[in-house]
């Protein structure tokens, strides 16, 4: 492993030790004496679903992310902002629900402790990780602009646990007793996305092939509850903004063609923001223009709602690969020879690329950079997973939260 995966690990049971233990140093100071253990296991019953859920804002705001984890600054920013998530859910959960804990006193002193003991934790670690990470020096197997992409990361970023020493062609060609690493595998690890000039074709397709029956139908009977159940408090709002919309300039929805599982073309339904569907037409997107309640739409996300539908029979996902324009998937087709494989798997709302490649093409076709969005999109591919949606769907809800992602 490049970076130290136990400590994930470590960051997550110290987690949940110190927010009880921030538990305990709350009751002993609001007793100003040692509490005793059937006091402490009163207490802590209603808090253990706080502790949880204060793991799970944690991973939200990427704090066990191996990208992000060792700097500072980003992990200040994260650990302030998860810790105000986690103390303005809490104030909703214990002033306005009725959850057995008195006085809410005891709340208010567990919230500042456990900020204070939580922040100093996870700077220790992150010094710690930093400070003793001998890297380990190692022969990188590989050529090509992938293995120089990956040679300048890691020997330029003492956050991994490796640094290569020297280049060979292959693992075939080493001669010494130095530890190798492929380039391929190691890529992945590092950058989450497959470098396309090492891509098997074959290789993708026999684990796509693998046997996911249960994951496939467990998939589609999430898609199709979630789906029921957003849908209760989406007609409501779709409603008001289509007469908004229909107010302002005419007719509320359009339909864009999208290219779906298996090539084939289906109508995605959308709230219209711009003045015409200009389907992708050069010409036609020069006089195109975002209305004004359309820029409010796209910006709140409220004009992908009626994607539900799409959801609903089976067209979409709620992950998968974004759905691309016919015209633009032409030529991403006839410019990259492995695109036409994001076609496997139906599309999704967010997806794999989306909450990773803040650059991806806008408008028009854009080979150079959809060839970069196409190594997320394979990468889900390959190892799409129940859990790497779970991870998709926290980090989506993370994007939506501060009004980003693509």
């Amino acid at each position: 492993m490049v970076f130290n995966r136990s400590e994930t690990a470590i960051l997550l049971v110290g987690d949940f030790l110190i927010l009880g233990a921030s538990l305990w140093i709350t009751l002993a100071l609001r007793n100003l004496a040692l509490p005793p253990f059937s006091y402490f296991e009163e207490n802590i019953v209603p808090f253990l679903p706080m502790f949880l859920l204060s793991l799970v804002v944690f991973y939200i705001a990427g704090l066990y992310e191996k990208q992000t984890r060792p700097i500072r600054s980003v992990m200040g920013i994260r650990i302030f902002g998860a810790q105000a998530a986690t103390v303005a859910i809490a104030a909703i959960l214990f002033f306005i629900l009725p959850l057995s804990i008195a006085p809410k006193t005891i709340l208010v002193m567990y919230l500042a402790i456990s900020v204070v003991a939580e922040s100093a934790w996870r700077f220790y670690r992150m010094n710690k990780e930093i400070g003793e990470g001998r890297r380990v020096p190692v022969i990188l197997a590989g050529s090509g602009q992938a293995a120089d992409e990956l040679y300048e990361e890691v020997n330029n970023n003492s956050a991994y646990m490796i640094r290569f020493v020297d280049r060979i062609q292959s693992v075939d060609s080493c001669t010494d007793g130095s530890a190798v690493m492929d380039t391929e595998e190691l890529y992945e690890e590092i950058f989450d996305r497959v470098p396309l000039e090492y891509l098997d074709t074959d290789e993708l397709l026999k684990s796509f092939s693998q046997d996911k029956v249960f994951y496939d139908r467990s998939k589609r009977l999430f898609d199709v509850l979630l789906a029921l159940l957003l849908s209760l408090v989406a007609i409501p709002i779709v409603a008001f903004a289509s007469l908004a919309l229909f107010l302002e300039s005419g007719m509320p929805f359009f339909r864009h063609d999208r290219i779906g599982k298996g090539g084939r073309v289906f109508s995605l339904l959308k709230l219209r923001t711009m003045l015409l569907n200009d389907h992708g037409d050069p010409q036609l997107q020069k006089k195109n223009r975002v209305t004004a309640v359309g820029r409010f739409l796209r910006k709140t996300r409220i004009d992908e709602l009626p994607q539900l539908w799409n959801v609903l029979t089976g067209d979409l996902s709620f992950i998968g690969p974004r759905p691309e324009l016919p015209k633009i998937a032409e030529v991403y087709e006839r410019e990259l020879p492995h695109y036409r494989m994001r076609h496997l798997i139906a599309p999704g709302l967010s997806g794999w690329a989306q909450i990773h490649d803040y650059d991806a093409p806008r408008g028009g076709a854009d080979v150079v950079r959809t060839k970069r969005k196409l190594s997320y999109d394979l990468y889900y591919l390959k190892h799409r997973s129940l859990g790497l949606d779970l991870a998709i769907a926290i980090k989506t809800l993370r994007a939506l939260a501060s009004i980003s992602g693509t």
